[in-house]
């Protein structure tokens, strides 16, 4: 099952990439908002599907529908969002300043969805989509991953077939001449600004498509690695990353995976999550060898 995990990750970063495809390859707009609607597909997913929430546990909507109503609800809450920055972003910005501009909008999503905890739950994030469809369709916990891995190709077959299509229609020959030279394309009749518009808006319902969402969690910040790395979180009193799940041990596991796996990725999470006290001095247990003492509660 391993591989056919891979593919299926595969195939659903391929639909991305179409996606992707359409916004910087077509209409030459480097967007760094588009992996924001994806997250934000994945979240809406979740809320309109798994129910209210526990007493414990906080997130809007909390309606119990079908997993491809909530899908499609998912595509459009996404693609109102990116109306919205598109409409601002694209009207006057362009290269380096639309780049910006879309950066710091995911960045303001991000810290909306970590700090606001009524919205998703902050941190902690939703839970709960555990192999929709298993269960009316009686697979089996391996057959579920090979119709996943199906329904992921299929998916990606088609969407290959429309930018395919769409590609040699006026539109996609349009938006390549716009993408060439703004200038020359509008002053031979072409709709600079609706072109970009409209592409844009195509291109983000792509990641808006919440099959990334079809695991068991979705949450902003997180370190896990095949298990030996749990949930980190911010204590924002003490200026100091804790275990979110109460497990001290989190931490030295971290240290341990970089020291096995010394890449520039874990590096740098290993540097900036390392505990600190209020002071900003380093604690005992730093060592990943350390006795580590019991996790003080995050308020």
């Amino acid at each position: 099952m391993y591989w056919v995990s891979v593919f299926t990750e595969a195939g659903i970063f391929a639909i991305l990439a179409l996606g992707l495809d359409v916004i910087w390859g077509w209409a030459g707009d480097f967007d760094l908002m588009f992996y924001g609607y994806l997250a934000l597909g994945s979240y809406m997913t979740f809320v309109l599907t798994i129910g209210k929430p526990p007493p414990s546990v906080e997130y809007i909507i909390g309606w119990h529908l079908p997993v491809v109503l909530s899908m499609v609800l998912a595509i459009a809450a996404v693609v109102a969002l990116a109306a919205i920055i598109g409409a601002i972003a694209l009207r006057n910005l362009r290269e380096i300043y639309f780049a910006v501009t879309t950066l710091g909008a995911v960045s303001a999503l991000y810290l909306l969805v970590e700090i606001y905890t009524p919205l998703f739950d902050g941190y902690n994030g939703v839970y709960g989509l555990i192999n929709p469809g298993q269960t009316a369709l009686n697979l089996t916990y391996n057959g579920y991953r090979i119709g996943l891995l199906v329904v992921v190709f299929v998916l990606l077959f088609l969407a290959y077939l429309l930018i395919q299509r769409l590609s040699r229609s006026p539109f996609g020959r349009m938006l390549r001449s716009v993408r060439e030279d703004e200038r020359a394309a509008a002053a031979y009749g072409r709709p600079v600004f609706s072109a970009k518009y409209r592409a844009y808006l195509f291109g983000s319902a792509r990641p808006g498509l919440p099959v990334r969402g079809l695991h068991q969690r979705v949450q902003p910040v997180g370190v896990d690695a095949a298990g030996t790395a749990g949930d980190l979180r911010r204590d924002p009193r003490r200026r100091a990353w804790q275990p979110a799940r109460g497990d001290p041990r989190c931490v030295r596991r971290l240290h341990r995976l970089h020291r096995a796996h010394p890449v520039p990725a874990i590096t740098g999470v290993a540097a900036g999550l390392r505990p600190r006290d209020a002071a900003g001095a380093d604690r005992p247990h730093d060592h990943p060898d350390a006795p580590v003492p019991a996790a003080r509660p995050v308020s």
